[in-house]
C-alpha cells in the first residue's frame, strides 16, 4: 500500500478525533433542547380536601380532587432558541364538578428553561410577563436555588434545593418553594361569610402554597410535583374566615411513571451525544491514525533507492601495474640443465 493511503487514514482519523471533541461542545448543545412540539398531560390528585360550594355558600370537606394539566407546544411560534407552551389546568371533584379552570401561555429558553418575554404570553387570557422557571428545569440542573413562577400569585419565588432522593428508579433532586400569604384578588361576597352584618362586602382572597418538585437533574424533567395550597377569604381585620380551597395535590403514580420515562429518554439522548458518540469517534479516529502512521512507515522502509549500490568487487582498482609499462623486465638466463650442469662445465 502506498504512503498516500496511510496519509488518507491519518487525515480521516484526525477528522474523527476532532468530531469527538466537538460533539459534546457544539453538537450536543445544538440538539439537546426543550422540544418545540411538547405534548403532555399530567394528573394530580388530592384526598380529603376542603372546597367552597358556591351553590350553598358553604365549605365542603372530605372532597377528593383531580387536576388535569395539558401542555401543548406552539411549534410555529417557537424557533431555535425558544419554545412556546399553551397550558390548561382543570380541577374537578369526584362528581365532575369544576372547582377551578386556568390557562397559561408562556415562552421559555430551550436550553435554560427560563421564561422569555415573547409571543403574546398571558395568564387566563390577560397579557402577563412570566419570569423564572415554569414547567421544567434546565438540562444539568444544579443543587442550588432557582426562581420558579407561580401562576396564581403571578410572581416568581425562590425554589431551594433540599436534598437528593430516589424516585421511580431515578436519582432526583428535591426542590421546595413557599409562597407566603398574598392577596390575589378582591371579591364581593355576602357579608355573613366574613362576619359582617352588611349584605355584601368586598373581601380579600388570599393565597398560600408550599410547592415541592422532584427533578431528574440531567434532563430537568419534573418527575413528581406536589402543591399544598390554600385560598381563603379574610375579614376586614385580616383574619381567615372562609376556605375557598385547602388541598394537597400531587402527581399520581401513573403520571410519575410517565414523567420518569420521559426523563430516562431525554437522559439517554444526552448520554448518546455527550458520551457514547465522542468515545466511539475518538476510539475509531485513534485506530485510523495509528494504522495510517504504520502504513506510511512501512512503505517508506520498503521503497528502493534511485541508484543501486555498487558491490565491493565491482569497484575499479588504481594500484595495479599497467600492462603497457615502458620499463623492460629482466629475465634470468639459466641453462636448461640447471645450476648443477653449469658447475660441471667449469675446468
Amino acid at each position: 500500500m502506498r504512503p498516500t493511503s496511510g496519509a488518507i487514514l491519518v487525515a480521516a482519523g484526525a477528522f474523527l478525533i476532532v468530531g469527538a471533541v466537538a460533539t459534546p461542545l457544539t453538537v450536543a448543545p445544538a440538539l439537546v433542547k426543550v422540544p418545540l412540539d411538547q405534548s403532555s398531560v399530567t394528573v394530580s390528585t388530592a384526598q380529603n380536601a376542603t372546597v367552597f360550594d358556591f351553590k350553598t355558600l358553604s365549605e365542603r370537606s372530605g372532597v377528593n380532587l383531580t387536576a388535569h394539566r395539558a401542555v401543548r407546544g406552539d411549534v410555529e411560534a417557537g424557533n431555535t432558541d425558544r419554545a412556546v407552551f399553551n397550558v390548561g389546568v382543570r380541577v374537578i371533584d369526584d362528581a365532575k364538578n369544576e372547582i377551578t379552570v386556568n390557562t397559561d401561555r408562556v415562552a421559555l429558553d430551550r436550553r435554560t428553561a427560563e421564561a422569555v418575554a415573547c409571543c403574546a404570553e398571558d395568564i387566563n387570557g390577560a397579557p402577563f410577563k412570566h419570569e423564572g422557571l415554569t414547567y421544567t428545569f434546565p438540562f444539568g440542573t444544579e443543587k442550588k436555588t432557582y426562581k420558579y413562577f407561580d401562576n396564581t400569585a403571578r410572581k416568581a419565588y425562590p425554589v431551594k434545593y433540599m436534598g437528593t432522593e430516589k424516585l421511580q428508579g431515578l436519582t432526583v433532586y428535591r426542590f421546595e418553594m413557599t409562597a407566603e400569604p398574598v392577596q390575589i384578588k378582591q371579591i364581593d361576597v355576602p357579608g355573613r361569610l366574613v362576619g359582617s352584618t352588611e349584605p355584601t362586602v368586598s373581601a380579600g382572597l388570599f393565597y398560600t402554597n408550599t410547592r415541592t418538585l422532584w427533578v431528574e437533574p440531567d434532563s430537568g424533567v419534573i418527575v413528581k410535583g406536589q402543591e399544598k395550597q390554600a385560598q381563603t377569604l379574610r375579614d376586614a381585620g385580616g383574619a381567615d374566615k372562609v376556605k375557598m380551597i385547602d388541598a394537597t395535590l400531587a402527581f399520581d403514580e401513573a403520571t410519575q411513571k410517565q414523567q420518569a420515562k420521559a426523563a430516562k429518554d431525554a437522559r439517554n439522548q444526552i448520554n448518546l451525544l455527550t458520551t457514547v458518540v465522542p468515545i466511539v469517534l475518538g476510539a475509531l479516529g485513534l485506530v485510523l491514525v495509528l494504522l495510517g502512521v504504520f502504513l506510511i512507515v512501512r512503505a517508506t522502509r520498503r521503497r528502493p533507492d534511485a541508484t543501486p549500490p555498487v558491490a565491493a568487487d565491482d569497484r575499479p582498482t588504481t594500484d595495479l601495474p599497467s600492462q603497457a609499462s615502458s620499463e623492460p623486465v629482466e629475465e634470468p638466463t639459466v641453462p636448461a640443465g640447471g645450476r648443477h650442469a653449469a658447475e660441471r662445465s667449469e675446468p
